[in-house]
């Protein structure tokens, strides 16, 4: 009978790590810029680990650079997300911005530090537009929800 028990407890001990995981709480993070540079609207579900596992509904409107084609409004998909970073005070999501052919048009950096007196990620983002003569950079203010 007590060689069952260690077994048991053993595979509960096992199970545990397992079973957490899965009990991890998914949160909302929203985004907002409207700015002389850029419209930005993002909204998402994070999952436990801080990732960004579900964007509800999102869009870029870059206001700035030499091209024409860079000013129409484009949506947002996981797909955009090059790079992400959501973990205790830090938020930083990097998304790629392409054309309707899947040329680099942008990207867009969001880096943020979270406040807890109103629960938000305030920080800066950092845009950069390329165009024929290189690569042009712009800077301005976020707040993530």
């Amino acid at each position: 009978m007590g060689s069952r028990i260690v077994s048991g407890l053993k595979i509960a001990l096992v199970c545990l790590p397992l079973a957490a995981q899965s009990a991890s709480a998914t949160g909302n993070l929203d985004c907002s810029i409207d700015d002389k540079q850029l419209n930005f609207e993002f909204s998402a579900l994070t999952g436990g680990a801080g990732g960004i596992v579900q964007i509800n509904q999102a869009s870029v409107e870059i206001k700035v650079g030499d091209d024409k084609a860079l000013r129409s409004k484009r949506a947002i998909e996981l797909k955009n997300i090059e790079q992400q970073w959501i973990y205790g005070n830090e938020l930083r999501v990097r998304l790629g911005i392409s054309d309707d052919k899947g040329e680099n048009l942008a990207s867009l950096i969001l880096i943020g530090t979270y406040r807890a007196d109103d629960d938000t990620y305030a920080g800066r983002y950092v845009l950069s537009v390329y165009q024929s003569g290189g690569e042009k950079q712009f800077k301005g203010r976020m707040k993530c929800g």
